[in-house]
Protein backbone atom coordinates (compact mmCIF):
# COMPACT_ATOMS: atom_id res chain seq x y z
CA UNK A 1 0.00 0.00 0.00
CA UNK A 2 1.10 3.42 -0.49
CA UNK A 3 1.06 5.90 1.83
CA UNK A 4 1.78 9.59 1.60
CA UNK A 5 5.31 11.38 2.92
CA UNK A 6 2.85 13.29 5.60
CA UNK A 7 1.03 10.46 6.68
CA UNK A 8 4.36 8.48 7.13
CA UNK A 9 6.14 11.60 9.01
CA UNK A 10 2.97 11.74 11.43
CA UNK A 11 3.29 7.87 12.13
CA UNK A 12 6.87 8.66 13.17
CA UNK A 13 5.85 11.81 15.63
CA UNK A 14 3.02 9.16 16.43
CA UNK A 15 4.90 5.89 17.31
CA UNK A 16 8.55 7.61 18.71
CA UNK A 17 7.76 8.32 21.83
CA UNK A 18 7.57 4.62 22.64
CA UNK A 19 10.49 3.68 21.24
CA UNK A 20 14.49 3.92 21.97
CA UNK A 21 15.85 3.91 18.93
CA UNK A 22 14.80 7.07 15.85
CA UNK A 23 12.36 5.72 13.20
CA UNK A 24 12.78 6.16 9.88
CA UNK A 25 9.95 6.36 7.20
CA UNK A 26 10.52 3.01 6.25
CA UNK A 27 9.91 1.63 9.67
CA UNK A 28 6.92 4.28 9.46
CA UNK A 29 5.65 2.77 6.20
CA UNK A 30 6.13 -0.93 7.94
CA UNK A 31 4.15 0.23 10.89
CA UNK A 32 0.94 1.60 9.01
CA UNK A 33 1.56 -1.53 6.52
CA UNK A 34 0.95 -4.17 9.67
CA UNK A 35 -1.98 -1.75 10.82
CA UNK A 36 -3.63 -2.17 7.79
CA UNK A 37 -3.38 -5.88 7.40
CA UNK A 38 -4.03 -6.41 11.44
CA UNK A 39 -7.12 -4.43 10.80
CA UNK A 40 -7.85 -6.56 7.71
CA UNK A 41 -7.40 -9.87 9.32
CA UNK A 42 -10.17 -8.71 12.14
CA UNK A 43 -12.77 -7.30 9.46
CA UNK A 44 -11.85 -10.78 8.04
CA UNK A 45 -12.57 -12.91 11.18
CA UNK A 46 -15.63 -10.32 12.22
CA UNK A 47 -17.22 -11.43 8.32
CA UNK A 48 -16.56 -15.31 9.03
CA UNK A 49 -18.09 -15.67 12.64
CA UNK A 50 -20.34 -13.02 12.62
CA UNK A 51 -23.97 -14.03 13.74
CA UNK A 52 -25.55 -12.49 11.38
CA UNK A 53 -23.39 -13.48 8.66
CA UNK A 54 -23.30 -17.27 9.92
CA UNK A 55 -26.66 -18.80 11.09
CA UNK A 56 -24.42 -21.72 12.69
CA UNK A 57 -23.28 -19.45 15.03
CA UNK A 58 -26.09 -17.75 17.87
CA UNK A 59 -25.72 -15.88 20.63
CA UNK A 60 -28.89 -17.36 22.35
Amino acid sequence: MKFSKEFLERTVQVWQPYLKEPLSLDDAEEIANNAVGFYTFIAELDQKYSPSKNPAISNS
